[in-house]
């Protein structure tokens, strides 16, 4: 005796038996709404969030800024020749860790979201565990939005990688803004030209 079908697989087997073309998603490269300018689009969305945003050709002001946060603490930088300390693994040194600097590759102007490679990094937990975070993006690496962003960056060639899009907050604790409750306390982006 044929056992009676169950409405859900009824259902399941009439949505098998729709054969519909496959199309490609569009591609929208400026969202209607946004500015023309992806730059200013992209600060003004960091500014959004509560980032600092600072646009300079000259190195000289990254490293005035790490020598100010170096008086209140440890600092770390991923990127050579900056004056910042070389963090081994101890336990110590990562608790103390006043800032992080680490290289940004790219982006995204509609969310704000910058795209870090882990591969860069000495140790993951960089883009979180220090007070404060600064993250060095070139200029010329902005995109409008997250499709054209996974035009350029494969996930899956990379073992880790992070869109840090602001400071940490959350709204989770009695209903009211915490900032550094999961990770950096601010965000200071600086755009190099």
């Amino acid at each position: 005796m044929r056992r009676k079908m169950t409405s859900r697989e009824k259902i399941l087997s009439a949505i098998e038996g729709i054969n519909l073309p496959s199309k490609e998603l569009p591609i929208t490269p400026i969202f209607e709404g946004l500015s023309e300018d992806k730059h200013a689009f992209f600060f003004e969305m960091l500014n959004t969030l509560g980032v600092e945003v600072i646009v300079s050709d000259n190195d000289d002001q990254l490293k005035d800024i790490i020598k100010e946060k170096q008086q209140d603490g440890k600092v770390y930088s991923s990127i050579p020749d900056l004056g910042a300390d070389d963090l081994t693994v101890n336990k110590d040194e990562m608790a103390n860790l006043n800032l992080s600097v680490i290289e940004g590759q790219l982006g995204v102007a509609e969310n704000g979201a910058i795209w870090v490679n882990g591969e860069d990094l000495k140790h993951r937990s960089l883009t979180a565990i220090a007070s404060h975070l600064l993250i060095v993006l070139p200029y010329h690496k902005i995109v409008w939005n997250m499709h054209e962003a996974y035009t350029y960056i494969k996930p899956q060639d990379h073992g880790y990688g992070v869109f840090i899009s602001g400071p940490s907050k959350t709204a989770d604790i009695e209903q009211s803004l915490v900032k550094g409750a999961h990770g950096a306390k601010s965000l200071i982006v600086y755009i190099q030209k």
